[in-house]
């Protein structure tokens, strides 16, 4: 449980993450956490983990007080109650981002022209159509996120893995899925807007 948790860094100007945010996920429930990059996911996701510390309020999982964790008692808590499932990018930088999608298609055998226009369709899929023919350093880290999101999941795989973790719920286990894909909203039982550092139920 989340409560009345703010968040700030400083990055030459004060930047506030997360303003007061109040969540609530249940053992068995699968809420899907919606909103864009910069939006505050990553910030919440890292405090409910441990991995950083809020400047106010409370969070408490698995009946533990995050907050009051320290050292040891913290490492345990990462290892045996929280689990993780992220997308890291891993991308060559020296390729545009369509050649970075395609290009692992052509290895598994797929024809060139083949590859290349299921590139564009996933480019596309992921909001980067008009970035596909920019260098991977050229991107944003949000942006080449999803293009290694583009890049490893087909849509087919994407929902596999989906039905996976919406399983996890279904045995139990409490799930908080971020993303900024709507297609995802289908398997949740509960969806929660981000934006700016602040949540609501979606209506």
């Amino acid at each position: 449980m989340v409560e009345q948790v703010s968040k700030h860094f400083d990055a030459g100007r004060r930047v506030q993450a997360l303003a007061g945010v109040d969540l609530q996920v249940r053992d068995g429930e699968m809420v899907v956490l919606l909103g864009r990059s910069g939006a505050g996911k990553t910030t919440l996701l890292s405090l409910i983990g441990g991995l950083d510390r809020a400047d106010s309020g409370s969070i408490h999982v698995g009946g533990q007080d995050v907050n009051a964790l320290r050292d040891g008692d913290l490492d345990r808590f990462r290892q045996r109650t929280i689990g993780w499932a992220f997308q890291t990018a891993g991308l060559l930088p020296l390729l545009t981002a369509l050649e970075n999608v395609w290009l692992p298609l052509a290895l598994q055998g797929k024809r060139e022209k083949e590859a290349v226009e299921e590139a564009t369709t996933v480019l596309r899929a992921v909001g980067l159509a008009e970035r596909a023919d920019h260098r991977a350093y050229e991107l944003s880290g949000g942006e080449q996120h999803r293009v290694a999101l583009a890049r490893e999941l087909d849509t087919e795989t994407a929902r596999e893995i989906t039905t996976l973790i919406r399983k996890a719920a279904d045995s139990g286990t409490a799930v908080l899925f971020a993303t900024h894909d709507r297609a995802v909203t289908e398997f949740a039982d509960r969806v929660v807007m981000i934006e700016d550092g602040r949540v609501r139920d979606s209506a």
